[in-house]
């Protein structure tokens, strides 16, 4: 499982895993505060890139649902700081879709071990399914992206 996952890490980073913009993934993290951000990658900037790369991690889209991944609909997230609610007719894009921006944790938490693969159908997307890694998963990813990044502590 192990060595799936640092492939996964490895494919993802070649083919543009990057583009996200971790500008917009990370600011959700600090409330939508610039100024705490920038501070933040300032005195910690590896913290700052590891925690951007569980973000760029935490996602893919497919076409069919995982196997043995719960399924949820995207209605279901909430935006943590205003407590709306996702539209039914939300159209994914992973160049700017927070992981912090969204209770995704709260789903994740609701299994114990982190080991649980967690699916939301977004029927209007160009996939109609969004796929949330593990815990697990999305920690061993950033470790390998850091590492193969040349990220230092």
């Amino acid at each position: 499982m192990k060595k799936m996952i640092l492939i996964a890490a490895l494919v993802l980073t070649a083919t543009g895993i990057k583009a996200q913009d971790c500008e917009a993934l990370m600011l959700p993290y600090f409330g939508n505060d610039r100024a705490k951000m920038e501070h933040y990658q300032t005195v910690a900037a590896y913290k700052f890139e590891w925690r951007c790369a569980v973000a760029q991690a935490a996602f893919y889209e497919s076409d069919t649902v995982p196997a043995e991944a719960d399924l949820f609909q995207i209605s279901e997230v909430k935006d943590v700081l205003t407590g709306k609610f996702l539209s039914g007719n939300y159209v994914v894009n992973l160049n700017t879709l927070s992981y912090y921006a969204y209770n995704f944790k709260e789903f994740q938490l609701k299994y114990p071990h982190g080991d649980k693969t967690l699916c939301f159908a977004t029927p209007r997307s160009a996939h109609p399914y969004l796929v949330l890694r593990s815990i697990e998963d999305m920690h061993s990813m950033a470790d390998e992206m850091t590492r193969k990044n040349g990220i230092n502590r």
